[in-house]
């Protein structure tokens, strides 16, 4: 590997191939298992592994920053089996994926808005006697609080998993 280039050699003709990608990971060895978080780590300089937080900084904060900025986002994985895609994806044990990272990211991100956004009315306004809850609101049949700042966070994420060529 180099870069986002793999290289794969014939080994009985010494012919070379090459893929070239947006990124290229190598996880198949060249680390060890921390014994305090369990997590695999580089184990040396000179190891192209590439952990789990790699991915996600790689792809996973990318996709979160644009859902962020108000783009509908997809994070799509495709590949041969035994190839990693629900490793990165899911992640074992203490190694979590994409998908457990950015779950906790978005929620991180979610509260300290909403924690800056409270503070900001706070500031700005004197409190009133109900400060926090302003009216009652009915949204398609769901009984919702409307807090003063204004800002509201829906989080909904899906997921398909084609296995075996079965949905």
């Amino acid at each position: 590997m180099n870069g986002p280039t793999t290289i794969i050699t014939d080994p009985h003709t010494g012919m070379t191939k090459k893929f070239t990608f947006d990124y290229s990971y190598w996880s198949h060895d060249g680390f060890t298992e921390d014994p305090v978080t369990k997590m695999n780590e580089k184990d040396g300089a000179d190891s192209n592994y590439a952990s789990q937080t790699d991915v996600f900084n790689d792809l996973g904060l990318e996709v979160l920053d644009n859902a962020f900025n108000g783009y509908h986002t997809c994070l799509f994985a495709y590949g041969q089996t035994g190839s990693g895609k629900s490793y990165s994806i899911f992640g074992y044990g203490a190694n979590i994926g994409i998908i457990p990272m950015a779950c906790s990211e978005i929620f991180r991100r979610v509260t300290e808005i909403c924690d800056k956004d409270a503070e900001e009315t706070k500031n700005k306004s004197p409190p009133a006697k109900d400060a926090k809850k302003k009216k009652k609101i009915d949204d398609d049949d769901q009984n919702e609080e409307k807090f003063e700042g204004g800002i509201k966070f829906e989080v909904t994420v899906s997921m398909l998993e084609i296995y075996n060529e079965c949905v």
